[in-house]
């Protein structure tokens, strides 16, 4: 099974969103950047990019 890498800035939202809220509760900054990634995600995936 081979893991690639996402070809699109909301597939990069989204694994940093995923990864953001995965480490929040050790490191409590990620945790006032997730949604933020969440709305970028929603955005980008809107607009196709």
């Amino acid at each position: 099974m081979k893991v690639s890498m996402p070809k699109t800035i909301s597939g990069w939202c989204m694994w940093l969103f995923f990864l953001c809220v995965g480490l929040a509760p050790f490191v409590a900054i990620l945790g006032t950047i997730a949604p933020w990634l969440a709305l970028a995600y929603a955005v980008f995936s809107f607009i196709g990019m």
